[in-house]
């Protein structure tokens, strides 16, 4: 995968190695296809009254080029950062060049033209072009998880767009996922500004995993572009299963698919009773305060439902307000009687234990209460989106309707061996 900082630099010292040798002469004008002109890099000794050189080019329509004395008998345009060529026509007898399609928003190009002169002499013009987009058509996003991360095995990648995306298909387009195991995997349009990627079944522990977004200069809606390429490359870590089951009252955590505990627990009581379904770890916090006017149960404090507390070892599940957490305010109770008002609770040092293992991505299943996790799904409550589906109803979230099948990621880089961090932001 090529560096594009360097490739960069190598192309502008080109360009200007270029320019410092070109002849004075005959100037070219840019323009957006309006008429008005647009703004080339002007770095060499051109004379020219006629060289716009004020406005960057615009992105949304094809970019035209003109010689201010004469006509253009030879041009390249190339993108400084890819090296791929803007291709285009000369019309107008050699007087104007006319890109086949706009150029990329947010380029810098390269353009090298080979001049006509008025007494028929014929000069190398050059100069480097940038094409930006407006603050107002940007499409910002981010993405989880970010790179050098150890995640767990069931962690979807989840890319978040700040506006609205109508192109699905050509953003879907734009990624590729690779693996050192390739798996079926599909992408999900959970809303139409985040999308989510997981595999058919979890990801093998201990495997590499790296996400490509082509986005910069992809037209991602009517209005917005995309403006940077981002790559993360992350990795899975052993395998953690987590079964809460609230008929035995029971607590058990398997470790690359071996029981290594059985604990006994306390759910949701009846009124607040724990949604049955599958939630993935989202974050942890060794310290929170949690409260009753937070949680939307209930702001008076003269309440029998009312609390304010600070709770030790958070494992976050939905954000609706799931955790698995200490409470030894019920421990007598844990394993017998169901307390909470829908978190998971366990003594102080079994919640530390579980807490200090848990990876972003790792699976929890809540299992045989009577509150159903439907309308988590619905929501979109990152928690409950990915694997609460059946295959084909995740697979029909995407907007190509197909799954994919990863690719061999043969050249890995070097990551540092991560430990669980309370933040799974990215």
């Amino acid at each position: 995968m090529p560096h594009r900082p360097l490739a960069r630099l190598a192309a502008v010292a080109a360009v200007a190695a270029l320019l410092l040798s070109g002849c004075a002469g005959s100037g070219l004008s840019f323009s957006a296809g309006d008429g008005a002109g647009a703004s080339p890099s002007e770095t060499g000794p051109y004379t020219a009254p006629t060289l716009v050189a004020q406005r960057p080019a615009r992105f949304d329509v094809p970019l035209h080029i003109s010689a201010s004395k004469g006509g253009i008998s030879a041009i390249t345009v190339t993108d400084v950062a890819t090296q791929e060529l803007l291709t285009g026509v000369t019309g107008a007898g050699g007087v104007e060049w006319v890109s086949d399609e706009p150029p990329k928003p947010g380029a810098r190009y390269a353009v090298v033209a080979t001049v006509v002169d008025g007494d028929h002499s014929t000069r190398t013009k050059l100069a480097v072009l940038v094409s930006e987009v407006p603050t107002a058509a940007k499409m910002t996003f981010g993405m989880l998880p970010g790179s050098n991360r150890t995640v767990g095995v069931n962690a979807p990648v989840v890319i978040r767009f700040e506006h609205k995306v109508t192109r699905k298909a050509d953003v879907e387009n734009a990624l590729t996922v690779w693996s050192t195991t390739p798996v079926e995997g599909a992408w999900h349009w959970v809303s139409s500004s985040e999308l989510h990627f997981r595999p058919k079944a979890a990801w093998p522990a201990h495997t590499q995993i790296r996400v490509q977004a082509l986005f910069d200069g992809l037209q991602m809606s009517d209005s917005r572009w995309g403006t940077r390429d981002v790559t993360a490359e992350f990795q899975t870590g052993d395998a953690h299963e987590v079964i809460v089951d609230d008929k035995t009252k029971t607590f058990t955590l398997k470790v690359n698919g071996k029981v290594k505990y059985v604990w006994p627990t306390s759910l949701g009581r009846p009124e607040y009773e724990t949604r049955t379904g599958n939630y993935i770890v989202l974050e942890r916090d060794p310290l929170r305060e949690m409260t009753s006017c937070a949680a939307k149960i209930t702001c008076d404090k003269t309440s029998k439902e009312y609390y304010d507390l600070q709770v030790q070892w958070a494992t976050r599940l939905s954000w609706s307000g799931t955790f698995i957490h200490a409470a030894p305010w019920s421990a007598a109770k844990q394993g017998l009687v169901d307390t909470s008002h829908g978190c998971i609770h366990l003594t102080i040092d079994r919640a530390k234990i579980y807490f200090d293992q848990a990876l972003y991505g790792d699976i929890v299943h809540v299992l045989r209460t009577s509150r159903p996790i439907d309308d988590l799904v619905q929501k979109g409550d990152p928690g409950a989106s990915d694997w609460n589906l059946t295959w084909q109803q995740y697979v029909n979230g995407s907007a190509l309707k197909q799954s994919i099948t990863t690719q061999l990621l043969t050249d890995p880089s070097p990551l540092a061996t991560a430990t669980p961090t309370p933040s799974t932001s990215g």
